[in-house]
């Protein structure tokens, strides 16, 4: 080898270590936030004469793509051209109705047009306010200053003393209070000060952590993930789909196997399963698709499951924290149903990264059954059994208590629960085909045909 292609190749070594070295660094770059909106999300005494709509990011954005999400009676009416104002600032104009309550969000878990001048879109944020009356006077103030104080002392006890994944991200909870301690003194409303709790809490990127003033709901952190599934496509995939009133979905495919679509742990939807999965006792093999179940109550997670169930089983530990102290950890466990048959042929649960909370518990109970195995993608990893705590200015904060594992020990939040066959999916296939009951369909029927 000559010195120069020596050199040469050192050149394009060089050249290809620096080009990994930058795409690292984009990989663990944090992807765009929404810093505010204005109005801001959750704000009730909006006055109806404003004319646009601003959104506030937390680094510059790429002035090519937008996707402001939503429509219906909710969505505002747009009155003139989207712009940037700045490359931090798009501004929506629009005419505002008086007494109304809108309600749109930047980008979604499928629409991801807003991204930063590297391409990384950002985080999903719903935006939802309510106008004042036509011709009201502003609403008057209803908190003073040193309400204002005590309330955040309450808060900043909450979350030292009571929420489980305070230390889950290394947060400075002391710097990030201190920071906004002025504005919270100064909420001229429990409205107001809910606001800014929410825009606190909302670096715990916690889907279990909202707030409530009055009948405000607001928020924290949304499940940017994409799904894998297609619901049009779904029903279309499924041959005899059946909606039934209690938000069961069931259908069977001609070889003989059987699909329940479980996508809420509610008592409504167990007894509803129990009533599907007797209709089903004739099929060869089954399919439990709990890809939209976002969770719900975990008693009812366990009547479905203990449908499964041969033996009680162990199948996730907690440990809560509470007064500053932690206990446990619990163990929880499934136990087989002995009021109704048990299904004792092959099952395929289908998962991915919208499963969370009581639906990953779900999960974890089905995993224990011999004949069930996990196919699609890992689970949300969000759980956390919020508990509130009233801050005394009308303001209640929900935080989670619980610290949820797996049954060796391992914490569920952040993690989720990986599949015993996984298949990636992205939107684009999904709008032709849904490879994950492909996928389950191929490996009942393999077991059908005497594969293990």
């Amino acid at each position: 080898m000559s010195l120069q292609s020596k050199s040469s190749m050192t050149r394009r070594i060089s050249i290809a270590f620096t080009l990994l070295l930058s795409l690292a660094g984009l990989a663990i770059a944090a992807g765009p936030k929404v810093v505010i909106t204005s109005p801001d999300n959750g704000e009730m005494d909006v006055s109806p004469d404003v004319t646009e709509i601003r959104i506030q990011f937390d680094q510059p954005m790429s002035p090519r793509g937008r996707s402001v999400v939503g429509g219906g009676e909710n969505f505002p009416d747009i009155s003139g051209d989207l712009k940037w104002a700045d490359n931090e600032t798009f501004i929506i104009p629009v005419t505002l109705k008086p007494d109304h309550q809108y309600q749109f969000s930047i980008n979604s878990d499928a629409f991801k047009g807003f991204a930063n001048t590297s391409g990384q879109p950002a985080e999903w944020y719903t935006v939802s306010f309510h106008t004042r009356a036509a011709s009201a006077a502003p609403a008057a103030p209803d908190v003073t200053p040193d309400q204002n104080k005590l309330a955040l002392a309450a808060l900043k006890q909450a979350i030292d003393q009571d929420y489980a994944h305070r230390d889950r991200l290394k947060i400075d909870w002391d710097k990030e209070i201190t920071k906004r301690q002025k504005s919270f003194e100064n909420a001229k409303s429990a409205n107001e000060f809910a606001r800014l709790t929410a825009h606190l809490l909302r670096v715990s990127e916690d889907g279990h952590v909202w707030v409530e003033a009055g009948a405000v709901h607001i928020g924290t952190h949304t499940n940017s993930a994409p799904p894998n599934f297609n619901i049009q496509l779904l029903a279309q995939t499924v041959p005899q789909w059946t909606e039934h009133s209690n938000g069961i979905v069931t259908g069977r495919f001609d070889d003989g196997i059987g699909y329940i679509l479980f996508s809420e742990c509610s008592k409504e939807q167990a007894d509803g399963f129990d009533a599907a999965l007797d209709d089903m006792k004739d099929t060869k093999a089954l399919i439990i698709d709990a890809r939209l179940n976002g969770g719900g109550d975990e008693i009812a997670a366990q009547q479905v499951a203990g449908r499964f169930i041969e033996k009680p089983a162990v199948y996730a530990k907690d440990r809560i924290y509470e007064a500053g102290n932690w206990t446990g950890p619990f163990d929880r466990t499934v136990q087989p149903r002995n009021d109704a048959q048990r299904y004792d042929k092959p099952v395929a649960v289908l998962i991915g990264a919208k499963v969370v909370s009581s639906a990953e518990s779900f999960v974890l109970m089905m995993r224990q059954a011999t004949n069930a195995k996990l196919i699609g993608d890992v689970t949300g990893g969000s759980s956390g059994r919020p508990m509130p705590h009233q801050l005394g200015n009308s303001v209640t904060v929900y935080l989670p208590s619980w610290e949820d594992q797996l049954p060796d020990g391992t914490p569920l939040e952040g993690r989720g629960v990986r599949p015993d066959i996984l298949i990636k999916t992205n939107l684009r296939d999904l709008a032709k085909s849904d490879a994950v009951v492909e996928g389950a369909l191929k490996r009942l029927r393999a077991i059908g045909n005497g594969a293990p």
